[in-house]
């Protein structure tokens, strides 16, 4: 089910997708990274410009986006013998076609990370990996339940209690690290008198 609604989404999205979003992606995609490049050699706290190449990939396909579509509007009206109202539906169904595929190439990259089980399931170390998982599962989940048994203990009313009121806990906890800390502070200047 999955690999014939991959199929079919690809080859539905694949012309729209080469012909309105391919060209502008990678040109934008050029563009910001010597824009990224840019901005790292003159940053000293960017460590990889990854905000400067998402932010020019917008602003690049803001301006390329309509120009394509303005490049293929022109292209329709002097080489092809399109006649008005043919050439006007043409140029609004670009957008249409452009935010279509892109939804569909969405979908589709969704399809792909659903396959990786499957795929990972016909190699015969990742099988056996696959097989192993409800053996450890089931080892975390005893690990887990045994480290709640004997911790869990020294934890008072929130281990034992089936509900817990947070705002007391905390009130509490901040009233008892006050305390210390006054205590720790006393303990400090006591210290320091005897010296």
């Amino acid at each position: 089910g999955h690999i014939v609604h991959l199929l079919f989404i690809i080859v539905l999205a694949a012309l729209p997708s080469m012909l309105l979003n391919f060209p502008v992606g990678m040109a934008s995609r050029i563009y910001s990274n010597r824009r990224r490049k840019v901005a790292l050699a003159a940053s000293k706290v960017k460590i990889k410009g990854y905000d400067v190449m998402l932010s020019e990939r917008v602003l690049c396909s803001i301006v390329l986006v309509p120009t394509l579509w303005m490049i293929y509007g022109l292209i329709l009206f002097f080489f092809t013998n399109l006649d008005g109202p043919s050439l006007a539906v043409c140029f609004t169904c670009f957008p249409l076609f452009s935010y279509w595929s892109i939804m569909a190439t969405e979908e589709g990259m969704a399809d792909v990370k659903d396959l990786r089980p499957y795929v990972m399931r016909m190699i015969p170390s990742a099988r056996k990996r696959l097989a192993a998982l409800p053996a450890t599962r089931k080892a975390l989940r005893a690990d887990l339940r045994a480290v709640i048994r004997h911790i869990g203990p020294s934890l008072g009313d929130i281990y034992y209690e089936k509900d817990v009121n947070w705002q007391e806990i905390t009130t509490e906890t901040k009233r008892l690290s006050t305390i210390s800390s006054e205590i720790t502070e006393e303990t400090k200047a006591e210290g320091k008198k005897e010296d």
